[in-house]
């Protein structure tokens, strides 16, 4: 069988969106994907050559023979000739009616004439192989088809058109430089034609390289959703109104409310929409001493929820003081609410500055706490969120290579030699090649593309 990393072979793969549709799409990339792709094709006219002209895309429209069917199907056949293509190889695409069992037909006709079934990522495998994407590039694409709401697909763009890796390519680039002149003057110490850094310039360049690290790791870390949206999870005492709250910001009847104290022992989750943001709404048991099992485990679970939120709604009703923290405190994560304010209308929006005063009863304030949790929730992911698939990955490497460059200034400033120095160095300069991907594994490559469905 042959290798992901053995780009030689062509290889095909229904490349549209599962399901009927008007359009489909089986797509291959590879030495003989014209070839296949063209052998069952018949242009229409005078046009009999379906190839492409020589570094522009060409787009041949015809029939299309299918084993099993008798009359011939309307298509297109779109070609690009390599390397200026997303896969840096020739890329085949025929576009029919999008029924699922024609594609499969198509396909199938692909894989007898030669082309073997690409695996899940594979054609951006190719590209990112061949040169048209680095790595975190190509995490963007799984970012883009993966973005759940306008922020994540903004995100997404931007890593695609290199708002991460730039930076840390340029920055590789020049420990690579430094390294060179280091290692230079290793080699020929005696030589009086080689020009040594000073030492305090290059201890101070490199810990401002290291800061810009640890910048870009606080980045990673605060950015990292575990799930496609935002959580927002409710907390606060029991009989505080967290449930009736839920349901008016859902707009139905999704939690169980009772005037009872600790009706909610489980969690609840729904999705919503506030102010053009989706989000996962979290409703969660009240916050109380646990004196039975039961309620331990229900505890445990809400702190669960909290831990994993990105903003909390602090619950507390109206004249009721505050709600317990809980271990929560009042900074950029907790957003406090007022419930029940319909029991004091005449205080209905005389709320302190950092609280949103809400009645589930009359729907008072809801569209208030829609738009401030909204404009929490944007305000914490700020400019330049990151797809999580890439803070897992690169956090580690980024925080080893900045320690890198730190110990290799404290070696400068200290005067221990530049052997010590080059050996930091060449260790950050490989951290920094497994974010854009100048060094990798198949296990790396494995682990990023098989999150991937195929075709893509």
């Amino acid at each position: 069988m042959s290798s992901p990393l053995d780009t030689n072979d062509t290889i095909a793969a229904i490349s549209s969106a599962p399901g009927s549709a008007a359009r489909g799409i089986v797509r291959l990339t590879g030495p003989a994907a014209f070839e296949i792709a063209s052998e069952p094709f018949q242009p229409l006219g005078d046009d009999d050559s379906p190839t492409p002209p020589r570094r522009r895309a060409a787009l041949h429209r015809g029939t299309l023979v299918v084993q099993g069917l008798r009359p011939r199907l309307e298509a297109s056949l779109a070609l690009w000739s390599g390397p200026r293509t997303y896969t840096g190889q020739d890329v085949a695409e025929i576009h029919l009616v999008g029924s699922p069992p024609l594609l499969d037909l198509v396909l199938s006709g692909c894989l007898a004439r030669g082309a073997r079934l690409a695996g899940p990522g594979e054609f951006t495998l190719r590209a990112f192989l061949n040169g048209r994407l680095d790595l975190t590039r190509a995490e963007a694409v799984l970012g883009v088809i993966d973005a759940a709401n306008g922020e994540q697909l903004d995100a997404a763009l931007e890593q695609l058109a290199g708002g991460i890796s730039a930076p840390i390519v340029a920055l590789r680039d020049r420990l690579l430089d430094v390294t060179a002149h280091v290692e230079a003057n290793l080699d020929f110490v005696d030589e009086h034609d080689v020009d040594p850094l000073a030492d305090a310039r290059l201890a101070a360049e490199l810990e401002s390289a290291a800061a810009g690290l640890r910048r870009l790791l606080a980045r990673l870390t605060s950015r990292d959703r575990p799930s496609g949206q935002p959580r927002v999870v409710l907390v606060g005492s029991p009989n505080a109104g967290k449930s009736r709250l839920f349901n008016a910001l859902l707009g139905e009847d999704h939690a169980i409310v009772s005037p009872v104290a600790g009706t909610t022992r489980d969690y609840l989750a729904a999705r919503t929409e506030c102010d053009g943001l989706a989000v996962e709404l979290i409703d969660t048991a009240g916050v109380e001493a646990a004196w039975e099992p039961i309620q331990a485990q229900a505890q445990e679970h809400r702190g669960q929820q909290a831990g994993r939120a990105h903003l909390v709604l602090v619950c507390s009703p109206v004249g009721g003081g505050d709600a317990p923290a809980a271990g929560l405190d009042r900074g950029p994560r907790a957003l406090r609410v007022r419930t029940k304010c319909d029991l004091e209308p005449d205080n209905l929006g005389a709320a302190e500055d950092d609280e949103i005063r809400t009645s589930a009863e009359t729907g008072e304030g809801l569209a208030e706490l829609r738009a401030a949790i909204a404009r929490r929730l944007r305000s914490l992911a700020g400019e330049g969120d990151l797809p999580a698939s890439t803070a897992a990955r690169c956090r580690g490497s980024l925080a080893r290579a900045g320690e890198s460059l730190d110990a290799a200034a404290e070696v400068l400033r200290s005067g221990l030699g530049t052997e010590l120095v080059a050996i930091e160095l060449r260790a950050a300069i490989d951290e920094l090649g497994k974010v854009v991907g100048a060094t990798f594994t198949e296990d790396i490559l494995d682990r990023i593309f098989s999150r991937f469905c195929i075709g893509k």
